[in-house]
Formats: C-alpha cells, structure tokens, sequence
C-alpha cells in the first residue's frame, strides 16, 4: 500500500533494465489492465462520468493496474476514484520517466508533475520526455502478468503519447477497450476515422479491440474489460438448481468489437445500448430467475415422489407399523403441492412471460441495427423515442400471443 509520503519508488538503474513483480512488491501471475489517456484535464461534465466509471473499473477487480503515474487528468481521478471505493482495492504501479515526475514532498518545477500519492509504487525511468518510459512500462506489464497471465488495456480519451502506446500493446497481440465519448483516440477509433495509412489502423482492424460508449454506463465498460481478459470463468452445465439464486453478471448482447469492425453502426449500437440492452438484462434475469425457481420446485417435487415411493416399501415391510403410512401420505401431499406451485412459472396463454420479453427486446435490438441510417438528427431523435416507446411496451404492457 502506498505511504504518507506517496507511492514507493523504485528508480531503474537504465531504461532497459529488468522489471521484477517482487522487486515491486505485486504478486506475479495476476491480470493486468493498462489505462492509456490524454495528460491534459478534463472538463467538469466530462470528468464526473469519468469518475463514475473508475470507481466501477476498480471496485473488486482481481488485476493490477498500470498507469502514468502523474497526477493529472484521468490519473488523478483515478487517485479521487481510489479514495472514494470501500473494500480492498486492486495494486496500483504508475511508470513514468524521472525527469518529469517528483516524489514525496518534492516541488514540481516547469514541466513536471507530482506522483500521485494513491498508487503502491512507483516505476521510474531514466529520461527527460513522456514515451521514453513506455518499453519499460510493458516489460512491467510482461512481469506482472508472466508467461500465462492476460493483459488488457483501457482507452480514455487519449493524445499523441497513447497513441503510441495502443500502437505497442496492440502490436504485442493484447485486447484494448477504447471508451468512446471521452473524446482524443478513443473517439478516433470508435468511430472508425483513423487514416487508412495509419499503422494503427490496421492494429485497430486486426487486433482485439473493443468500442463502448461513455453514457452506456459502467457496467457496460466492465463487462466489455472482462470479456476481453477472459476474467469470467464459463458456468458449467448444472444438472441441479440454484437454493439461493444469485444474479449473472450482464453480458454484451453483441460483442462489442462490432463497434470498431462496423464503425457506420456505431450511432446505431451506442443507441442500442443505452435504450435497449438495460430492459433486456433485466427481463432476462427475470427469466432465468423463474426458470431456476421453476426447475427448483420440480426437483423437489420429485425427491418428494422419490420419499413417499420409499417410504410406501418401509410400510409394506414394516406391515404392522402405522408410522411410514403417515409419512407416505405426508410425502404425497407435499409433491402433489410442489407440481401444483410449479405452474406458477408457466407462461399465460395471454400474456408473454418473462422469456418471451427478453426474446422479443433481443429481436427489437437487432431490427434496430438492421434498419436503414436515418438522414438526419430529426430522423435518428424520432428513431430513438420510437425504440424507448417500444422497450416500455414490451417492458410493461401484457402482449398477446397468436
């Protein structure tokens, strides 16, 4: 953990000298997250969703984090971030050049900035100017993670210096999330505008890149940063229900790399999202959430059955007994009722369960990106009301099957 006086500092005896997780103090063989931005600060409006959506990154993240280390921009809300989240937080290791970065009670003169003192250590490199510390800053990257680890990084905002830096991390085969909406790089390639002669352009077409809209909310970017480390361990087939269901963490409707692959229907997918994605993450829990109650009555209905067919063969060997009668006939009332409590979960001849309203907001998703691009504001403002009218009907209204 970081000290009174700010982040433990490891100084590099060259640039190329060797980084080691223990020399660091941070456990080798976690994930890493790289969180690339622009070293300028952010406007009032711009910085408050900002914030939002770091204390969400960094709440109860199994990965360490890998940043500039200046405190400025999106760094330091990253330090007001840290600040602000209960529980245990994920280590934090900034990498910066020494000649632009102070420590501890240091006063920053023309050109450099103070550490920010909520990081764990600090990595600094021997040179004057930003980028001279981004070979360093993988190969801390590389040591953390290891042989097998993985590695992602975080694209907000972004200038010239993390440009080069994407162009490293994608080069090396690593995913990246691009937050688009913060403005600089992320919205270059969100929305597909980098120049075809641009070697990023082609890293971008084919490497691992993901596109999530700002306003899409949090949740959004954490489910985009775990699907591309491969964070979320696959459920396996279950047999049995759940005792206590427990909400599933939201998954993407679409990955969302189409956002970079499709950049004409980025508008269209941002809108998708915003509008659509919510209502059906929460009618589709709904229905997995009747499904695993439903499953649950009917396994007990038939360990109920199975009790009163063992306890029908207690009574015929224990003839002269009235006890395992009773317990039969306990046993049978019990499943009959279980069967009866089961239909609860059936959907009504007129009116669409909870299944049948996630499948028909999943079709309203897709019918959104298959329908023509509007021509102009007016069109796509109409378009938009139109699909939240719809999600509310299919929401809310009983709707009548065929």
């Amino acid at each position: 953990m970081p000290t009174a006086d700010g982040p433990r500092v490891k100084r590099l005896a060259h640039p190329d000298a060797d980084v080691r997780a223990r020399s660091l103090g941070v456990p080798r063989g976690r994930p890493v997250i790289a969180l690339f931005s622009s070293g300028e600060p952010l406007t009032t409006e711009l910085g408050a969703e900002v914030l939002l959506l770091l204390r969400r990154v960094v709440a109860d993240r199994d990965a360490v984090f890998i940043t500039a280390g200046a405190d400025v921009g999106v760094v330091h809300l990253l330090g007001v971030a840290l600040e602000g989240v209960d529980g245990k937080l994920p280590p934090f290791v900034a990498v910066a050049p020494s000649g632009r970065v102070v420590t501890g009670e240091e006063k920053p003169t023309d050109g450099e900035l103070p550490l920010n003192p909520n990081h764990d250590v600090a990595v600094l490199v021997p040179g004057k100017n930003w980028g001279e510390e981004t070979p360093a800053l993988f190969r801390t990257v590389d040591a953390i993670t290891g042989k097998r680890g993985r590695s992602a990084a975080l694209l907000i905002g972004g200038d010239e210096r993390a440009r080069a830096q994407v162009v490293v991390h994608l080069a090396g085969n690593r995913p990246l999330v691009a937050v688009a909406g913060t403005g600089g790089l992320a919205d270059e390639i969100a929305r597909g505008t980098l120049s075809e002669d641009d070697d990023l352009a082609v890293l971008v077409r084919s490497g691992k890149v993901s596109a999530v809209h700002l306003d899409e909310g949090p949740e959004r970017v954490v489910a985009a940063l775990e699907q591309t480390l491969g964070a979320t361990p696959v459920a396996p087939l279950t047999i049995l229900p759940r005792l206590r269901y427990r909400p599933r963490d939201a998954v993407p409707i679409i990955d969302p790399g189409f956002v970079v692959e499709y950049p004409l229907l980025a508008d269209a997918i941002h809108e998708a999202n915003r509008v659509i994605a919510p209502a059906f993450h929460e009618v589709d829990e709904a229905a997995h959430r009747e499904r695993n109650h439903a499953r649950l009555l009917i396994v007990l209905a038939i360990a109920s059955g199975f009790a009163a067919i063992s306890f029908g063969a207690l009574q015929a060997w224990l003839a002269d007994q009235a006890w395992p009668g009773a317990l039969v006939a306990v046993s049978a009332a019990l499943a009959a009722a279980l069967v009866a409590l089961t239909r609860r979960y059936e959907a009504s001849e007129d009116d669409l369960s909870a299944a049948h309203r996630a499948e028909a907001l999943r079709a309203l998703y897709f019918d959104h990106l298959a329908a023509p691009l509007p021509v102009s504001d007016a069109e796509r403002e109409a378009r938009v009301q139109a699909l939240v009218d719809a999600v509310a009907r299919h929401r809310h209204e009983p709707v009548t099957t065929s």
